[in-house]
């Protein structure tokens, strides 16, 4: 039974962990590349519609990722701290939680909250805060692909401590 949780859990991580990431990889790879190329009008409805989803999304995937690799852990190490804390493995993943949750903060203060402000000026009827809105653009812009190489390390510790059980 403690190999089916076990499965469940790890299946679950990787899922939510696969949408968290893959959306920041979408939003770098994808959305960057084409939102320059719409017009002025279209760009503004489509980020109107577009953020709040992302506000919600990236989060609620953050904190499963988060909350079921913490549950994994505990139940891989078999809530031994000798294991959990004594072995390279549980100190990668130990050390892959911490950079997590380091990046949860990241993307909320930095991110989400810049998306907030975007999402505020373009509901605006008439928005005249063209230097705010290109420094909010630019901070969010920079933010993702800051989140995105993050993730890309934490994914790397993950790897590392598979090696290393």
């Amino acid at each position: 039974m403690a190999d089916l949780l076990a499965l469940v859990v790890r299946y679950l991580h990787i899922f939510s962990a696969i949408l968290w990431i893959g959306a920041l990889g979408f939003s770098v790879m994808v959305l960057r590349r084409v939102m320059p190329r719409l017009e002025m009008p279209a760009r503004k409805e489509t980020l109107r519609q577009l953020i709040p989803l992302v506000i919600r999304f990236v989060p609620a995937t953050a904190v499963m990722t988060i909350a079921f690799g913490a549950i994994l852990y505990l139940l891989l190490g078999n809530f031994d701290p000798n294991a959990l804390w004594g072995s390279t493995w549980g100190l990668l993943l130990l050390a892959s939680l911490i950079l997590a949750l380091a990046l949860f903060a990241f993307g909320l203060l930095v991110v989400i909250r810049a998306s907030r402000k975007i999402l505020g000026h373009l509901n605006e009827a008439a928005c005249s805060h063209g230097p705010e809105m290109g420094r909010l653009t630019k901070t969010f812009n920079n933010g993702q692909v800051v989140a995105l190489a993050w993730g890309a390390v934490i994914l790397a510790l993950m790897v590392l401590a598979t090696e290393a059980l």
